[in-house]
């Protein structure tokens, strides 16, 4: 028996309460309520969601990004399957249904924490102009995936000098930090941080390329303090650590080929503070990183006894 319009309608609002509750960060109906009575949504979207939800509030900053039983991104796999349900339905555009715009704002949410924020731009615009429920939250999401998609546009043209190159990068820190600053609390607030950071990191690469090791230390001190709430910042003490090795390296074969005195007091310095950020790199809790600054270490140990076995 065909039911009502006004029943049909008040049981696609039951659906759509998980999607609301997510947006509004109230409590949302169990998959095991909002399923009953499912008239055009797939049991399977819910559970997709629900899997989707618990993760959208991840601080990806802070915490390794989460992955599957198997090691796969859960962000990916979310939206493999919500490809794969929008692939099941078939709907054209103009005939889409409260499932379908569910999905592809839920296609937009997974596509901006895979950081393809021009995709998620696209699927939240759908979502806007369709008059659905989720329009407005839709609208907001949509502003703010614009403005990352255009802080993440590659250069126009390639660099002219290392100079256009470090203006151009420190341009996306500044952007970067803005956008984390505005976001403070909300959900892309630990997306914006993660993109300041590798700006961070591209700025000493940069600066050490160039043979700026002065610069690049003083650059790679900063973004390690800066970043001290971060999951890499062992990865940057390591890095700051190499710099300093790399420095103290510089200082003995300049002596060694008379392009320079060497400055012994400078040399020991250098090595000092070298083991002192692999030490700290060490102090990580994650295993892999603790063996890591144990390597370097024994690395360095190894190169400055060869130093002291040739001095004069």
């Amino acid at each position: 028996m065909q039911q009502p319009a006004n029943v049909r309608s008040i049981r696609q609002i039951a659906l759509m309460a998980p999607i609301l509750g997510w947006l509004g960060g109230c409590a949302s109906l169990s998959p095991s309520v909002s399923n009953g009575g499912a008239d055009e949504l797939p049991e399977s979207l819910t559970v997709v969601i629900s899997q989707l939800k618990l993760h959208m509030r991840d601080d990806t900053y802070r915490f390794d990004r989460a992955v599957g039983p198997d090691g796969s991104n859960v962000y990916a796999v979310a939206l493999w399957k919500l490809d794969r349900l929008a692939a099941l339905r078939a709907r054209p555009e103009d005939e889409w249904q409260n499932a379908d715009y569910v999905i592809e704002f839920a296609r937009g949410t997974a596509l901006e924490r895979l950081r393809r924020y021009d995709e998620a731009a696209t699927a939240y615009r759908r979502v806007e102009g369709s008059g659905s429920v989720l329009g407005d939250a839709a609208a907001e999401r949509l502003r703010i995936a614009q403005r990352f998609a255009l802080a993440a546009a590659p250069p126009e043209q390639p660099f002219a000098s290392p100079a256009e190159e470090l203006q151009f990068i420190d341009g996306r820190v500044e952007r970067w930090r803005g956008l984390a600053s505005e976001l403070r609390d909300a959900p892309q607030e630990s997306l914006a941080r993660e993109e300041a950071e590798a700006w961070e990191v591209m700025r000493v690469d940069a600066l050490a390329r160039s043979g700026q090791l002065g610069e690049a230390l003083r650059a790679c001190r900063a973004m390690a303090e800066s970043n001290r709430e971060s999951k890499l910042f062992g990865k940057h003490l390591l890095r700051l650590g190499d710099l300093y090795a790399d420095s103290a390296r510089r200082e003995q074969l300049q002596a060694r080929t008379n392009a320079a005195r060497f400055d012994a007091a400078k040399y020991d310095a250098l090595l000092d503070q070298a083991f002192s950020a692999y030490e700290l790199a060490g102090e990580a809790y994650q295993p892999a990183m603790r063996r890591e600054a144990r390597t370097r270490i024994d690395s360095l140990l190894s190169y400055h006894e060869e130093v002291r076995a040739h001095a004069p």
